[in-house]
């Protein structure tokens, strides 16, 4: 049987007006160019996940907008906020893009919210509420294949002032992880940079931006996304796709 491919964007950080940058890039440019990379790579896939960060406090239309140069993959979406974004302005804009747990043939993906209890400068947590459920969820389905995905890190990347935004409450969500065996992986947004990590046997991976990147010690600004293969068998395989700029995506930077 064929594998699930799932492919991630986040951080889009579309901006509430035409032209408007972000961290120096036009932010609908540059998704306008992994879009058309995407359109002409020989890749499938199944579903797009929004990992969060897709606009920039902006407004329902601008989701709207979002959704529309997305139009062209002609995949099915899920979305989830990130600490930028307007969870009304969302649910105004595509309420069914919100999805809890979706299986995915002999996967299910779970999707948490981390944007509780938000410190103001950019960091979250997983309510308690929401780890409950969590729980709940994989002590009812230990022969899934599970895939987390959130928005806020769940590990510290190594740079100090994004660690101080990590996900708040990263020891009460592993001590729900850890207890589910089944639990293959955790993805998440928010850091801009593509970083990997493996923790109790669980892999861990960060989706870089499809606007601008924030690894340390380097200007490289090119904008990325994530891929993802879930096997019947268990297995997922993860790779990272960066996306060179044309001189009209140049031109318009």
């Amino acid at each position: 049987m064929k594998p699930v491919s799932l492919l991630q964007l986040s951080d889009c950080h579309l901006t509430p007006q035409a032209g408007e940058l972000f961290r120096g890039v036009d932010p609908r440019h540059t998704l306008q160019a992994v879009v058309r990379h995407l359109r002409h790579s020989q890749r499938h896939f199944d579903l797009l996940l929004l990992s969060g960060d897709l606009v920039h406090h902006a407004d329902a239309a601008v989701y709207r907008e979002l959704l529309a140069l997305l139009a062209p993959l002609e995949l099915p979406i899920i979305w989830f906020a990130g600490n930028h974004d307007n969870v009304p302005a969302m649910q105004q804009a595509a309420p069914q893009l919100f999805a809890e747990v979706t299986p995915l043939q002999d996967w299910q993906l779970i999707c948490l919210d981390s944007n509780h209890e938000p410190d103001g400068r950019g960091s979250g947590a997983v309510s308690p509420a929401s780890l409950e459920g969590l729980a709940l969820q994989l002590q009812a389905t230990m022969d899934t294949p599970t895939l987390i995905a959130l928005h806020h890190n769940p590990l510290p990347s190594g740079t100090d002032w994004q660690d101080q935004i990590m996900l708040s409450n990263a020891d009460a969500f592993w001590a729900v992880i850890e207890r589910a065996p089944q639990c293959k992986a955790v993805i998440c947004g928010h850091l801009h940079q593509a970083l990997s990590w493996q923790r109790q046997g669980v892999c861990v991976w960060s989706s870089p931006s499809t606007a601008a990147q924030f690894q340390p010690d380097t200007a490289v600004t090119l904008p990325a996304y994530r891929w993802y293969q879930l096997w019947p068998d268990g297995r997922i395989e993860a790779g990272c796709e960066s996306v060179t700029l044309d001189n009209q995506d140049k031109d318009a930077l």
